[in-house]
């Protein structure tokens, strides 16, 4: 069996929910492709969708082993250990890489997520050109900092671009900075756009708040807009977790993974589910 014959052959077997048969056919995989880091990379993702966490680190300490010399494949190599939260390693990948804009963004996304919010503030101001998303990052970075005022006042001037990301940073920032009620207020007068993107904001902040029912509702109703609305059907997932309906969470990651392969939103959700399990 080659390998692609062998990729559809776990594909099938992840849908299908046979996660033991799928670990082994992917260990057997990676054992015989030790040396093709991008293939050792989806092992590594199939791992974590199959939630195999026993032979993760196993295949992962191989990649790292093999990282490519091109620079180009070897970002591409750490983006998608940014998307499996292997954050060290990802780190690992990019330090010989030069400090390119998308190079300094996934720089400051392993600071952030390690918990070093001040160096990735000071990395992002090293870029030439901030986007959307690394505004969204400095929000966060700044709110986990304590300082409330400007990340409300950073994703305030966020809002002008009118959709779900801004949205949901403003939503946060107001959250974190126990302004609850600002971020009720503003979801409604969103939700009024009777929108995909309004409704979904909605359900995200029902999910902050703790109102699963309400999260699963307008998450709902924000894909009967648009069914493949990666906010409504990351929200969707998660209070699908918190109602312990494990099935539906896993549609929804599923959903998420067909639409988007890799997004961290799938991993996180299936994360959810086997915690979930456990109780």
């Amino acid at each position: 069996m080659d390998n692609s014959e062998a990729l559809k052959a776990i594909g099938q077997n992840i849908k299908d929910e046979k996660n033991d048969e799928a670990a082994l056919q992917i260990m057997d995989l990676a054992s015989r492709n030790q040396d093709d880091p991008m293939l050792l990379l989806t092992c590594c993702s199939m791992l974590r969708t199959v939630g195999d966490e026993k032979d993760y680190p196993s295949v992962l300490s191989v990649l790292m082993s093999h990282l490519p010399d091109d620079p180009e494949k070897r970002y591409q190599v750490a983006a998608g250990l940014i998307s499996l939260g292997s954050l060290r390693d990802a780190e690992e990948a990019l330090a010989p890489l030069e400090s390119s804009d998308k190079v300094l963004r996934a720089r400051a996304a392993v600071q952030h997520g390690l918990g070093r919010h001040e160096e990735a503030l000071s990395t992002l101001a090293g870029m030439g050109r901030l986007g959307e998303v690394d505004r969204v990052l400095k929000v966060q970075a700044l709110g986990s900092l304590g300082r409330h005022d400007e990340a409300i006042a950073e994703a305030e001037d966020l809002l002008k671009m009118n959709d779900y990301m801004s949205g949901r940073a403003y939503i946060s920032a107001l959250v974190l900075a126990d302004r609850s009620k600002d971020a009720a207020k503003y979801a409604r007068s969103r939700m009024k756009q009777k929108d995909a993107d309004g409704y979904a904001l909605v359900a995200f902040y029902s999910w902050l708040n703790g109102n699963s029912t309400a999260c699963g509702a307008f998450s709902s109703k924000a894909l009967q807009l648009s069914e493949r609305h990666i906010g409504a059907l990351e929200t969707f997932g998660y209070g699908a977790v918190d109602k312990g309906a494990i099935w539906e969470a896993k549609v929804a990651a599923g959903a998420i993974n067909e639409a988007e392969p890799g997004n961290p939103a799938v991993f996180r959700i299936l994360a959810m589910c086997r915690e979930k399990e456990k109780e």
